[in-house]
């Protein structure tokens, strides 16, 4: 392998994509130069990361808020310094490395100059040029057909996408797997040193929820199961994306609920180690971009990171999650999501808690992800 320097582009900020932080260390790891084009806050990048020789961040600013200044901004002003951002990354780079759909979209015909792979985080079957549009798409499926590469989460989406865009080959399996564990323990804000010492000092077995906070995210079906369990309780962590009334009223609603508030990658695994179960609710629903096979095939990185610190995990019943979870027994589905079905759940994994944690370490460990990059890149 003859490769020098790659360009990774993110359109966004690349530190709330933990598969992007993983591909960024495993480079970093094989002696090779990168350039990362997103729009995330340079000073919050990890020292881990920044500190390293061989990365150059190019900081590009781009909405991708809704709304009609927004859009005129990425019209004519972001997208025009994406683009021209990456042009001047390339003139010295060896591959051109796209970690989503969007970011596609935005360079468009760009891509088509390179050597490109193109990494999925979501399942896609269309791109509608405007988000109402039935019959007017981007073609996305053509530039997967032009890649060098396309890279999806596991497998069945690998084949999924593969029938949907009649790709010439299988796309490439890259779990969404952290590279590395190991975080720094010291100068962290003080929010995160606050919600560590909170978490620390809980006596009941904790049943960790890491993810998006929707009223869409079944978690009070699961806090409505234990409300009168005085030896569990749910401690909820990640940014609210619904309202500030909802979350209130959900803490009041639920007093066995914790709200310890969001923490930017990495730092979140810190609290990993803490929990007794780990929550993984996904319900099947279709946006504008992503059908419903999106979340029935959903390929969550919380697996690996609940995986890692031999956390077994309880969770809707979706065949991304039923899979993993019944072949190498380290969680359990629920397919009713019921009381009584909830508890049965949690009632299983107590029991078989130590084989299923030591199930899960073996899971983590068992994906080489330096050899898959590798394998990539040939």
């Amino acid at each position: 392998m003859n490769i020098k320097k790659i360009t990774i582009v993110h359109v966004g900020d690349f530190l709330r994509y933990p598969p992007v932080i993983s591909l960024i260390e495993n480079l970093l790891n094989k002696d090779i130069k990168i350039d990362v084009i997103s729009s995330t806050d340079e000073s919050k990048i990890p020292q881990k990361i920044k500190k390293n020789n061989r990365i150059n961040y190019i900081n590009v600013t781009f909405s991708i808020e809704s709304g009609i200044v927004s859009k005129i901004k990425r019209m004519f002003f972001e997208k025009k310094k994406l683009r021209n951002a990456v042009s001047e990354s390339m003139i010295d780079s060896d591959i051109l490395w796209t970690t989503t759909d969007v970011t596609v979209k935005n360079l468009g015909k760009q891509v088509l100059k390179y050597k490109h792979v193109m990494q999925l985080m979501e399942l896609i079957k269309r791109y509608p040029l405007f988000m109402s549009s039935k019959h007017f798409d981007f073609p996305i499926d053509e530039y997967a057909r032009k890649a060098y590469k396309v890279v999806v989460p596991n497998l069945d989406r690998a084949y999924i996408q593969q029938a949907w865009w009649n790709l010439p080959t299988v796309p490439s399996v890259l779990p969404n797997k952290p590279y590395s564990i190991e975080i720094v323990n010291k100068n962290l804000p003080p929010n995160t040193r606050k919600a560590l010492n909170k978490i620390k000092e809980e006596k009941r077995k904790i049943i960790l929820y890491s993810g998006l906070i929707t009223p869409e995210r079944n978690i009070g079906d699961f806090a409505e199961a234990i409300k009168d369990r005085g030896d569990y309780c749910i401690y909820v962590m990640g940014k609210n994306f619904g309202n500030e009334a909802y979350l209130k009223e959900f803490l009041h609603k639920y007093p066995n609920v914790e709200y310890i508030g969001y923490h930017i990658a990495p730092l979140h695994l810190l609290f990993f180690k803490y929990a007794y179960i780990g929550l993984t609710p996904y319900v099947p629903t279709a946006s504008i971009l992503h059908p419903k096979l999106n979340a029935l095939y959903c390929a969550p990185n919380k697996i690996y990171e609940y995986s890692a610190f031999g956390v077994p995990m309880l969770g809707t019943d979706v065949i991304g999650l039923l899979r993993p979870f019944e072949q190498y027994r380290i969680g359990k589905c629920i397919k009713n999501m019921d009381s009584k079905s909830i508890l049965d759940g949690i009632e299983y994994i107590d029991s078989n808690h130590e084989e299923m944690s030591q199930n899960a370490k073996e899971f983590f460990e068992k994906d080489n992800l330096d050899k898959i990059v590798l394998d990539i890149l040939k």
